[in-house]
């Protein structure tokens, strides 16, 4: 029971550092992209974002005793 609630706190944290990683490079290419820019940096960073939100679900499930 000990060890799910630390590793729910562990992953929410991981799920708090992609949101900030996501943001970060989200504002980053905002400011940089031109016609030169990859086009799958859009798909990677939804991608990022939406890895963030499983992570925040799955840290909160385990934090609340839902596994």
């Amino acid at each position: 029971m000990l060890i799910e609630r630390l590793v729910g706190v562990l992953v929410i944290l991981g799920a708090v550092w992609q949101f900030y990683a996501f943001q970060k490079s989200f504002k980053e290419m905002k400011a940089t992209a031109n016609k030169n820019t990859n086009v799958l940096i859009g798909f990677a960073l939804w991608m990022g974002l939406f890895f963030g939100i499983i992570l925040l679900l799955g840290g909160l499930g385990l934090l609340f005793g839902a596994f």
